[in-house]
């Protein structure tokens, strides 16, 4: 993983801030310096998904060049089938932090 330690710190902070929904956003790459843009969840069950509204996700993309999507579970140490499915249908890399172990996991693409 190429996230330093400072913007893994930062997620986590973000995480813990509404651990009762799954968050969200994108680490960035601006003029070479990797950087976390959060957004809102729009899913109706945040508890359990998560959705990046279409706005966010092209506001992002114009402004930066976009590293990892970004999420966290609770509990599941791992990524969700869902997770994969849209990880491989969107071409992107994938972050997840688990709360409750205090681990980072990541799916790259190939």
């Amino acid at each position: 993983m190429i996230i330093n330690p400072e913007l893994l710190d930062q997620i986590k902070s973000y995480c813990n801030k509404n651990p009762s929904i799954e968050n969200c956003g994108f680490i960035v790459e601006d003029s070479g310096k990797l950087s976390f843009v959060p957004v809102d969840n729009k899913h109706p069950d945040s508890i359990n998904y998560f959705v990046v509204s279409p706005r966010d996700y092209l506001n992002i993309k114009q402004k930066y060049k976009i590293k990892y999507l970004f999420h966290n579970h609770r509990s599941e140490a791992s990524f969700s089938n869902v997770d994969i499915h849209y990880q491989k249908y969107h071409g992107m890399n994938m972050l997840l932090y688990i709360l409750d172990t205090d681990e980072f996991k990541e799916i790259k693409c190939k």
